[in-house]
This record gives structure tokens, C-alpha cells and sequence, in this order.
């Protein structure tokens, strides 16, 4: 059994990640920490409602390592605690899923992925969209060959904003606790998706702006992607679009992917428009409940454990998680310098 203890309480926590390994056979959430422990004990209620197996609760991050020495930490605080609390956590022999975006900066990132190496730990980064069922199918689609080699990528990732998803959750709008706006909090899972499935970034170009909200970070964010391929890729975040839209398009040489117009929806078909062969909407809709919106979750959870028991490689690794995050430090950098910017960051 795999002893898990969760830091953070919030939206994410308790109706996503918490229920996902609630589910995993092999784990057991142990302790749950929150900077109030009437936050964390809410949470412990509300999912242990018969006080069976209920996790210890705690207000002290250090004092929870020590007195439970959990096999794992989830780390789903507010982003400015995504570094410190992985890098302590790994110094108490622990591995790590932390919440997306791993951090706000490529050099932070990339100190978390080398914590791990040195301590020959799991970091993962918790962008479970590569565990959606439509993202999965596009991945395989593309590996297989069945629409040739893919040359131009759009994917968009919108909605109104983190008020809506998780009222009371001020820090997403303040500079200092999130480190970006919603290119990074959306931005992050499209540019991983990406080079999911178009390889590694060579240039970004950008832009970000405030438009709709009054906030100190970005509500709206565009880049360009030059991939190391020769492929192209436009990436668009917004907390600032109403109804929300989560949409892919994959251009290859011998046909194309269209998912979320409208949401849950795809097509993947050949040149002339007919459906590559065991891809039809019917073939791929039979395949999964679009009602299960807690399945990418559990997937996620699942490669945790079984990663850390020896039985799966870690996805996404810190690597990718690095690799997603330089290229939005890359557009925040593109924007601010009216300048391209060259993958991988020397800083």
C-alpha cells in the first residue's frame, strides 16, 4: 500500500484528486495539510463522511512529512509553493505528484526535476489531459501513422475564469501566489499537449495581455510555436471567453484531427474528408462514457502508483512538465521583449 499524504485543500484537491486516488486500490491517503486546518478537516468530512480510514490533518507542511513519512505528496497548493514544498518533500524520501503548472519559470522547473534525480525520486506533473480519452485516441492516431506526418497544431483552452471553477480562490489573480494569468494555468496543458504530439519546441513567439478582467496577471494569451520538426503550432489560453471552448486541430500530411467543435466531439479523417479507417466518431465514441469526467483523474493517479511501485513509467514525467513550462516562460518572455525566443532557455 502506497501512503499518501495531500498538501492543499482546495477545488482541485477535493473534487478531483483526493476521489481519483480515493479509487486507486494500492493507495491510501493518509494525511491531508492546508494552511487552516478547518480548510483541511472540511475536505477530511466531506470524503470520509464515516470517519473510516480518515486522514490525519494538518496545518504544518514539515510537521505532516515528519510524523507521517508518506511513501508520496500530491502538491496542489497555490503555484508559489509548487517548488519548495516538491524540493522538501523530496528530502523526506518521498515521491511527488505536483498540481500543474509544476512552476512558474523554466529555472524553477528545472531545479524540481533535478531534485528528483538526485534524489532518485517520481516527479509528476499533473496534467492529466493526456489521460483524456479523445487526447489519447489523437495520440495514437498520430503514432500509428494513420493521418500521415502532422505539420501545423492549434489547440485552444478557455473558459471565464478560475471564479467560476473555484469561487474563493482569490490567489489565481494575485501575481505573487500564481506567477501568471491564464496562459499559464491553461496555456501549460495545450503546450504540453503539443509537444505530446508534435515534438520539442525550437522558437516561441508571443503575446499576453489583461483585456477582459481587472487583475494583476493575464487573462488572454496567444503564442506562436517554430517545432524542432519543422511543424508549426498556434496556442491560445483565455479567462476571458464565454461559453468556454477546449478545442484541438492537427494538420498531417494525410489528413486531420478536429476535437471540442463543439466539446466532446471529434473527426479524424483522411485528405479527402472520408474517416481513416477505425477511427470513425462511432468507433471512438463506443470507446469511453464522456460522462466520466473524473477518468483522466484516476488514470493520472493510477500511473502514480504504479509508477512508483516499478510498474509504469511516470506520465507526464518533471520532464515534460519542464519542457511544457519553458515554453510558456518563453512566451511571457517573447511578450515582454517584443522578441522570438529560442528553446531550450539558457536562464
Amino acid at each position: 500500500m502506497i501512503r499518501v499524504a495531500i498538501s492543499g485543500a482546495g477545488a482541485i484537491a477535493s473534487r478531483a484528486h483526493i476521489p481519483a486516488l480515493k479509487a486507486v486500490a494500492d493507495a491510501q491517503v493518509v494525511a491531508i495539510q492546508s494552511r487552516t486546518k478547518a480548510k483541511a478537516a472540511g475536505v477530511a468530512d466531506a470524503l470520509w463522511p464515516n470517519w473510516e480510514s480518515r486522514p490525519q490533518i494538518y496545518d504544518d507542511f514539515d510537521l505532516m512529512l515528519a510524523r507521517e513519512r508518506p511513501d508520496a505528496v500530491l502538491v496542489l497548493t497555490p503555484n508559489r509553493f509548487h517548488r519548495e514544498y516538491t524540493l522538501r518533500a523530496f528530502a523526506a524520501g518521498a515521491h511527488v505528484l505536483v498540481e500543474k503548472p509544476m512552476a512558474a519559470r523554466a529555472a524553477e522547473a528545472r531545479a524540481m526535476v533535478d531534485a528528483a534525480s538526485r534524489a532518485e525520486r517520481i516527479l509528476m506533473v499533473a496534467m492529466q489531459r493526456r489521460y483524456g480519452p479523445l487526447e489519447a485516441i489523437i495520440k495514437r492516431a498520430i503514432d500509428s501513422g494513420a493521418i500521415g506526418r502532422p505539420y501545423f497544431f492549434r489547440g485552444r483552452l478557455s473558459h471565464g475564469g478560475p471564479e467560476n471553477w473555484a469561487p474563493g480562490q482569490d490567489w489565481f489573480m494575485d501575481a505573487g501566489q500564481a506567477g501568471g494569468g491564464a496562459t499559464l494555468d491553461l496555456g501549460v496543458h495545450v503546450a504540453d499537449l503539443a509537444r505530446w504530439y508534435m515534438g520539442d519546441v525550437a522558437t516561441v513567439s508571443g503575446q499576453v495581455a489583461t483585456i477582459g478582467k481587472r487583475i494583476e496577471v493575464d487573462d488572454t494569451g496567444a503564442m506562436i510555436l517554430g517545432f524542432r520538426s519543422g511543424a508549426v503550432g498556434v496556442i491560445e489560453a483565455s479567462w476571458s471567453a464565454r461559453p468556454p471552448l477546449s478545442a484541438l486541430e492537427i494538420y498531417a500530411s494525410e489528413g486531420r484531427v478536429m476535437m471540442g467543435y463543439p466539446r466532446l466531439d471529434i473527426a479524424i479523417v483522411r485528405s479527402d474528408g472520408s474517416p481513416v479507417p477505425g477511427y470513425s466518431r462511432e468507433q471512438i465514441m463506443a470507446r469511453f462514457d464522456a460522462r466520466d469526467l473524473l477518468a483522466p483523474f484516476r488514470a493520472l493517479a493510477q500511473n502514480f502508483i504504479a509508477a512508483i511501485k516499478g510498474g509504469a513509467a511516470p506520465m507526464p514525467s518533471g520532464i515534460d512538465g519542464l519542457g511544457a513550462i519553458e515554453v510558456i516562460d518563453a512566451c511571457y518572455r517573447s511578450s515582454q521583449r517584443g522578441a522570438r525566443i529560442e528553446l531550450p532557455l539558457a536562464d
